[in-house]
């Protein structure tokens, strides 16, 4: 149990604390995970264009399609 003046500020600090490290990690791991997903779509594209570019060499695909 608390003492009701001496540990209460402490405690709220503390507990502040964590929640800003924690909303940090949070933001960080959303971060992370946003630019994970724009590097998968742009190696998605990239291999779309590639295969699109082969189909049209190979006469497979209309040019500029």
């Amino acid at each position: 149990m608390l003492d009701s003046g001496a540990e209460g500020p402490r405690v709220q600090i503390a507990a502040t604390t964590l929640s800003g490290n924690s909303l940090r990690q949070t933001v960080h791991t959303h971060h992370a995970s946003f630019y994970q997903a724009v590097k998968l779509v742009a190696a998605l594209l990239m291999v779309a264009r590639v295969t699109a570019g082969l189909a049209e060499r190979n006469g497979n695909l209309q040019p500029g399609l």
